[in-house]
């Protein structure tokens, strides 16, 4: 909304009426406006109202204007403000105004137009005022909005149509202040919207603040004697349409407090009817308005006092739509938002963990997320660019399980869609008839005929008396006739089958329309489906056969009687011309057509002689159909019976039920014929027609015939025997072990009903059975087990009434039934959990046949566990569908309940255990132990221990995941929050913990063992220590060794529990799962057998050690002597040096750098000479002018002279010793400001190829020894740490480890190809790690070996990088904060989080604070700083005290950094000005990389990760080196992760005499990821890695062409 500030008033006005817009609007002749406004004297007209102090009344402006007005026309009768205010409303909604002439309906207009330059003026004078002002949304709040372009169409409107001029005329001349209205409920609107936008919420500002500007603006387009609040919704939404702002219109139009009635509204649309709801007017006592702004409660009482009519059927109503907004509005304050609107909002409040809260916050969580829920999908559906790329997700969607997801989304949320989205949905359901999926076809032609049915539901205003037709009336009838024409009459390009599968829907398609359309649409709709059967000559047989099934079961009360006349007609034709599924069909029909029938009319006498005429004995089927509808109409059917009771019948129909051929109407009549023969008392074949039904139900190629022969089941399961009933259902169950989708996908609704059929003992057989089932590895199998279980749980109240036992028993049952369908909820699996959602939804809490104090008990039951297991588990898009319509259904039952039946009953233990525990994995001793206290009436909080630092633990949101999927189906047991560390050593955890708990007798479960070996209970007690709180005590009668515990409990002073575990339960140990796991046993004896599976398909715990490996400081020893004396060179000269018989020449001007093994056998590994010189020395040095000439030319300052390299004889171990040196000289002499190194030396070829891998080049002149240059003033720094990435025993195998240095001497050269003359330093990352081990324990104050028993110093190491991972530090807490490189999928941004499977940063960081110690920080490199600038505002947040950084590598850059920060730091390596470093892991696929995005692997352990090497990307840092060069490092680097894993798979081929495949990649890899593919790609586990990496390496070798110059 632009305005011209800054210009007086009287310009403004004259610029106004020039405006060639304005001009074009008047009847007038150019000539004559320019003779009345050309030469107005504006300054003069207008000085009484400026300057504008106060608001502008229109009397005034027109008392101003009027000297003007009279030279336009004369004033009409009524006066000139009502007349402008009719002319405004015109100009809205056009109206003949006979009694007026042009010139004075221009004269309205110019006073409109200077109405438009005060208030403009006043707008920008005065102070804003809501109730008179709007804040329109900024361009840069559109340009998020996805209706921008039609929101600025909408205020040129508001702007060009005199909108707010009119509403302030209004205030003056109607009793009405309707501006005060709609400017209230804009501010609320916009209010709540932007401060909920700008917390995260997802709201569209655009589409709100339009919406909110014309909601009710219709109430100026009722006419005289309409009901303006009934009708002013159907002339806002024909101000709207008419001007095509319909994304507006849809939110404006619909703001009614009954559109709450819709079961899912957008945020803008609730935002809208919220904003509405709470600004009401009052009336003063000269009945003029007074707008008054409510509370949300107060508004509930004013507006239930003005409903007409109220009744307590209404005032029902009342409440439920209110409690849908009292949950929007608590949905708005999570976010921050300020809803007494005082101030502008602030951050979300943090959301309580779902463990901790009490019932009353349980239910209002629930309803919270539920909302959440359905604002996040309606805002995906909402809008038509996310609406079409959902669809054509799921046009794209071949698995049907996800499919049902989509469906199952559809049907939730059609009813707010617009008519486009709507018929585009309805093309898509009509593409799902040709799924081979029966049931999704069924539920995709029910979906077709309910949004039919209700395609304008929702936007149907009450419309006024006089409305012309509405044209998108017709539309749902016209689309009716368009999709029967398709069921009926499939396109004939289509296979015979296709056409069935469509045709077969329709009669699915006609009832859920009939069912669900108004009274009013219902003849209509009727009337174009019996169009189809007026001429049944013209049909063919197919089709004729379909369009008797389609009306089969059609509600006949909306059918009129000359219809069923057609429908008879049409009956009788085919029964007499028709073959055998005409036949059938004709006399299923008549069955139903006779309800409706007058038993004297013309219709019913047609029908009972057409069935005395045919002729049926040809087939039984039809013979059986003749006599029931015989009986009926009072025929004589003897001679059928005597044929139907033949013995061979029976057997009959069996065979003909099983075959291929036989037509499906057949065998449903078939087993139709069956379940009366049981009726009639046929109980010598029972067992019999039960085994045939029970096949039919697993073998039949149509649903209608398994549905019937799972209904007929179902019916005869009480003539059957006990012994035959569990027959039959242990041969149901075993069906579902088969995994087929086609096969199980039907039994479980039939199985879980039939199963409450046998007795007690047999029904926990089967219960068992299921339990079974839901640990198997095929999905299908764990869905159908979840499916037969739902069933159970849903008609599990008719068990009682069957077999009498007590109510514990029933009530345990019926428990463990929850917790079976909880534990799916829990799944690791996203396809169980789906399965688990929907149950919980459709099957359970939107139940038909389970009653409501059922549906009740359940909730109070599961509430919590449900809310709890939601938030454990990361969001997944299909996941998210699944959630949301769950937990629609449980919504709607919540707040159904709570109106009509109040708070709900829940049971919540007085006690409350804390049970902390590595839970490394969780185990069936765990679980008893759980169990155990749970049984004492206590509620169980399990932590997961994050204290016990020394050993190596799987990640902790991976055991968080094992102990939740093993706990899932055991009630009031919860996962205690990851982010509220306790430490039962430290007093303020403690006073934390009991603060949680504050109100409940609070205890802490420990074993006889903890007590007895743990820190915290062998210190003396104070205040609030341990020793304090009251214990539950597992005795254990020896440790995992095997020793005997002697646990003294006089040390605790609280109260004791002591509990004693079974033999069978004591004796689990993770030492054992750990062993059985290596030799891939079953252990699901040992854990929980769905927590086996996880394991094992996640590759966890594959030789692992139990504990972290404790670092030695290292037996490697440098020396640097800038002047040695005679007794070094003569303990150097005496060394047996490699490739030398001679001792070495020593100059006496050289020092030297030594390295020494200070082991057990203390000796000389080798030795460096070298001497620093400047440019005056180097004649003296090299005693040669030419070659001191050009490395004067080639160097600058000081330079380090190498001149002799010697390496002892058989060194032994694993270390290049001439490497080692190399590194530590160069480093040294960086530290020394030396800017080049010159080798100047003889030299072997091994020796000339290290120094060419350090960077070295060759002088370009020849020379009697060999000299060589390299530039270290950027040096770039490779650390070699593959070694570290492995597992025993391949770290230390000789054929890997062969793999690796080959590997690494050819990285050296790729690099110095990158960065030529430059030099290429390469750090050892053990020799860091043990040179870092000596630092931190001197930091420490302890010794450098492990003491017995161990001693711990005061300060504790926390590596926060790559390095020390599942290493630890001799008499040092060591304990890894675990931090990732997170990459943007585009690679243009990265974040640092936490590591996969890890705890956020805050909550480890919290972890490390409660250690209450002082912290030695510790990485291999710091130069950049990402990973402490993330975590240092972190650490100041928690008060976490770092005494030290400690590094392996620290740049010039890093130590300013450091410094800026007010950090002390000190490292192995100092580099001042370090060009690049590269990381050896960090550049081999599968080896290393780092994280990509947060998509989910396709090989489970394998994270999707980037290595920055082509193909894979082509980071900003490569730009300065040539194509070719990083051609060929990527191309090393590919060659080099290649031969490494081969050396891998060979070896561990040779040890497990099986192939390393991707499955098994972690069991030789530490941390194994996999480059990323993309979502479309997948990986298969099956085969190895290096298989993969040959594939990328061809990839890269097709583009040499592109890369090499």
């Amino acid at each position: 909304m632009e305005r011209q500030l800054g210009k007086p008033l009287h310009i403004q006005a004259a610029e106004a009426f020039e405006a060639p817009a304005f001009l074009q609007k008047l009847g007038m002749a150019r000539a004559d406006a320019d003779r009345i406004f050309g030469g107005a004297d504006w300054h003069q007209l207008l000085r009484d109202l400026a300057p504008i102090r106060g608001r502008i009344s229109c009397a005034d402006a027109l008392a101003a204007f009027r000297p003007l007005l009279d030279q336009v026309a004369p004033e009409p009768a009524e006066g000139w403000l009502p007349y402008a205010y009719q002319v405004a409303r015109a100009l809205l909604y056009p109206a003949p105004d006979p009694g007026h002439t042009s010139a004075q309906w221009d004269g309205a207009l110019c006073f409109l137009q200077l109405l438009q330059v005060l208030f403009d003026a006043e707008r920008a004078c005065l102070p804003f005022d809501f109730w008179l002002d709007f804040e329109f949304c900024t361009e840069e709040e559109l340009s998020h909005s996805g209706v921008a372009e039609e929101y600025r169409r909408f205020c040129r409107r508001f702007r060009e149509e005199y909108i707010y001029e009119m509403l302030r005329l209004s205030r003056e001349v109607t009793p009405f202040r309707t501006l005060e209205h709609i400017a209230g409920v804009h501010y609320v609107a916009m209010r709540v919207a932007r401060a909920f936008c700008a917390s995260g919420g997802l709201i569209d500002l655009g589409l709100i603040s339009g919406a909110a500007l014309g909601h009710d603006l219709g109430k100026f387009g009722c006419k005289p004697g309409e009901r303006v609040p009934y009708l002013h919704y159907y002339y806002t939404d024909q101000w709207f349409t008419r001007r095509g702002l319909t994304a507006l219109g849809h939110i404006a139009a619909n703001h009614s407090v009954w559109d709450l009635e819709i079961e899912n509204l957008s945020s803008e649309s609730l935002a809208l009817v919220y904003a509405d709801f709470r600004v009401k007017q009052t009336y003063g006592e000269d009945r003029r308005e007074i707008p008054c702004l409510y509370s949300l409660q107060e508004a509930f009482d004013v507006i239930l006092s003005k409903l007409d009519n109220v009744d307590d059927a209404k005032r029902l109503r009342y409440r439920y739509v209110y409690a849908k907004l009292r949950d929007f509005e608590d949905y708005l304050i999570s976010f921050g938002v300020d809803t007494t609107l005082r101030t502008a909002g602030g951050p979300a409040r943090p959301a309580k963990n779902a463990a901790l809260l009490n019932t009353d916050e349980v239910v209002a969580a629930l309803r919270r997320t539920a909302v959440d829920h359905n604002i996040r999908l309606m805002h995906r559906l909402g809008h038509e660019q996310l609406f079409g790329n959902t669809l054509e997700a799921a046009r794209g969607e071949k698995n049907p399980a996800r499919l049902q997801a989509y469906v199952s989304i559809f049907e939730e949320y059609f009813t707010y869609w617009n008519a486009s989205q709507k018929q585009q949905t309805l093309d898509f359901l009509y593409e799902l008839l040709l799924i081979p999926d029966g049931d999704i076809r069924r539920r995709a032609a029910a979906l077709i005929g309910r949004i039919l049915a209700a395609f304008r539901l929702g936007y149907q205003k009450e419309p006024p008396a006089d409305a012309p037709p509405d044209p998108e009336e017709d539309l749902p009838f016209q689309l009716w006739a368009e999709y029967l024409e398709k069921l009926i009459d499939p396109d004939r390009r289509l296979t015979p089958r296709q056409i069935s599968m469509i045709r077969y829907q329709a009669k699915t398609a006609a009832d859920a329309l009939l069912m669900n359309c108004s009274d009013a649409d219902a003849p209509r709709f009727a009337g174009e489906l019996f169009r189809h059967y007026r001429r049944p000559e013209l049909v063919d047989a197919d089709a004729a056969f379909a369009l008797l099934d389609t009306v089969l079961s059609l509600p006949l009360d909306r059918v009129s009687a000359e219809d069923l006349h057609v429908l008879t007609g049409f009956s009788v034709w085919w029964l007499e011309r028709g073959g055998l599924p005409q036949k059938a069909a004709a006399l299923r029909l008549f069955r139903h057509l006779l309800t409706a029938l007058d038993p004297n009319g013309r219709d019913a006498a047609a029908i009972t002689a057409a069935v005395e005429a045919a002729d049926c004995r040809g087939s039984t089927p039809l013979l059986f159909l003749q006599a029931r509808l015989g009986e009926r109409l009072g025929l004589d059917v003897s001679t059928q019976r005597s044929l139907l009771d033949r013995q061979d019948v029976v057997s009959n129909v069996f065979l003909d039920n099983l075959k291929t051929a036989t037509h499906w109407v057949l065998k449903a009549v078939g087993v139709e014929y069956l379940l009366d023969q049981v009726e009639q008392g046929d109980h010598a074949n029972v067992l019999h027609i039960a085994t045939h039904f029970s096949n039919l139900m697993k073998v039949s190629e149509n649903i209608v015939v398994r549905r019937m022969a799972g209904a007929s089941l179902l019916a005869i399961a009480p003539a059957l025997t006990p012994d035959r009933r569990n027959e039959v259902a242990v041969e149901l169950s075993k069906v579902l072990e088969t995994g087929q989708t086609e096969i199980s996908q039907y039994i479980p609704q039939y199985l879980g009903q039939f199963a409450l059929w046998l007795t007690p003992r047999e029904l926990d057989e089967i219960v068992d059975q299921m339990q079974l089932l839901l640990s198997s590895a095929n999905t299908v199998v764990v869905a159908a087990a979840l499916a037969t279980v739902g069933a159970m749980l849903e008609h599990y109240a008719v068990y009682a009434q069957r077999f009498h036992e007590f109510r514990k028993v029933l009530e345990r049952r019926w428990r463990r039934l929850a917790g079976l369908l909880l534990k799916g909820l829990a799944s690791y699996r996203q396809s169980v959990r789906q399965e688990a959602l929907q149950i919980l939804g459709e099957r359970i809490f939107a139940s038909q046949a389970l009653s409501y104090e059922g549906k009740a008990a359940l909730f109070t039951l599961m509430a919590k566990k449900i809310l709890f297991l939601l938030g454990e588990q990361p969001e997944q898009e299909l996941s998210f569908f699944y959630t949301a319509a769950a937990l629609s259904h449980i919504y709607r039952f919540i707040v159904s309940y709570q109106i009509e039946s109040g708070d709900f009953p829940f049971y919540t233990p007085a006690r409350a255990a804390f049970f902390p525990g590595t839970f490394d994995p969780f185990s069936l001793s765990h679980k008893g132990i759980v169990q155990e206290i749970r049984d004492l009436g206590m509620e169980v909080y399990l932590a997961i221990d994050e204290f016990s630092w020394s050993k190596k633990a799987q990640p902790s949101l991976v055991r968080r995941q094992i102990v939740s999927m093993s706990v899932a189906d055991e009630f009031d047991v919860y996962l205690f929050p990851h982010d509220i560390p306790v430490n039962l050593a430290t007093p303020e955890d403690l006073d934390r913990l009991r603060e949680v708990f504050a109100g409940r007798e609070l205890y802490l479960a420990v074993g006889s063992d903890v007590v007895a070996n743990a820190s915290s209970y062998k210190a003396a007690p104070v205040p609030g220590s341990v020793h304090s709180m009251n214990h539950i005590v597992f005795r254990r009668s020896s440790d995992a060794e095997g020793r005997e515990i002697d646990a003294d409990l006089g040390c605790i002073s609280g109260r004791i529990i002591q509990l004693q575990l079974p033999t069978h339960l004591e004796d689990i140990s993770s030492t054992r799962i750990r062993e059985n796991i290596d030799l891939g046993r079953d252990i699901s004896n040992l854990i929980d057998p769905v927590v086996q599976d996880f394991i094992y398909r996640s590759s966890l715990y594959l030789r692992e050690p139990q504990y972290k490996r404790i670092l030695r400081a290292g037996d490697l020893e440098f020396s640097h002597i800038s002047q040695p004396d005679r007794h070094l060179w003569e303990e150097l000269t005496d060394v047996p040096l490699q490739d030398r018989e001679q001792p070495p020449e020593i100059d006496p001007r050289d020092g030297v750098c030594v390295l020494r093994d200070a082991g057990s056998r203390p000796r000389v590994l080798g030795f460096l000479t070298l001497r620093t010189v400047n440019s005056g020395g180097l004649y003296e040095a090299l005693e040669d002018a030419e070659l001191a000439d050009y490395v004067r030319k080639h160097t600058a300052g000081r330079v380090q002279l190498l001149t002799g390299l010697y390496t002892a004889r058989s060194p032994g171990g694993s270390y290049d010793v001439g490497q080692l040196l190399m590194t530590e000289a160069l480093s040294r002499s960086l530290g020394e400001d030396c800017g080049y190194a010159v080798w100047h030396a003889p030299a072997s070829a091994e020796t000339l190829d290290l120094l060419e891998r350090q960077g070295f080049v060759p002088a370009e002149l020849p020379s009697a020894k060999p000299l060589l240059l390299v530039d270290m003033r950027s040096p770039s720094v490779l650390l070699q740490n593959i070694p570290t990435t492995l597992k025993e025993p391949f770290s230390s195998d000789r054929t890997v480890l062969a793999a690796v240095r080959a590997a690494h001497c050819r990285m050296q050269r790729a690099l110095t190809g990158l960065y030529p003359g430059s030099l290429i330093l390469s750090l050892n990352a053990e020799v860091i790690y043990h040179r870092l081990v000596r630092k931190i324990v001197d930091l420490n104050g302890v010794p450098a070996e492990p003491t017995v028993p161990r001693v711990l110093g005061p300060k504790m190491c926390v590596p926060f990088g790559k390095i020390l991972r599942g290493n630890a530090i001799p008499n040092t807490v060591t304990k890894t904060i675990h931090t990732d490189k997170v990459f943007a999928r585009d690679l243009t941004s990265f974040d640092i989080e936490n590591f996969p499977g890890y705890a956020p940063l805050e909550s480890q960081i919290r972890t490390i604070h409660s250690f209450r110690r002082p912290v030695i920080l510790v990485d291999d490199l710091l130069h950049s700083g990402n990973r402490i600038r993330a975590l240092d505002p972190l650490f100041r947040q928690e008060g976490v005290v770092i005494d030290r950084v400690l590094v392996g590598l620290l740049s010039g850059r890093g130590r300013d950094l450091m410094a800026a920060k007010g950090r002390s730091v000190d490292s192995v390596y100092f580099i001042p000005n370090m060009r690049a470093w590269f990381v050896e892991s960090t550049m081999y696929p599968f080896i290393g990389g780092d994280t990509v995005g947060h998509e989910e692997p396709s090989v489970p352990g394998l994270t999707p990760a980037v290595n920055l090497i082509l193909p894979y990307a082509f980071p900003r840092f490569y730009r300065e080196c040539g194509r070719e060069a990083v051609f060929h490092f990527s191309c090393a680097c590919l060659e080099n992760a290649r031969d490494i894993l081969l050396a891998l798979e060979t070896t561990f081929r040779e040890r497990y005499a099986r192939n390393l495949t991707l499955s098994r990649l972690s069991e030789a890899v530490i941390l194994p990821l996999s480059p990323d593919k993309g979502s479309c790609m997948h990986y298969d586990p099956s085969l190895p890695a290096s298989v993969f990496l040959q594939n990328d390496l061809e990839m890269l070798l097709r583009m040499r062409n592109v890369l090499q110059s």
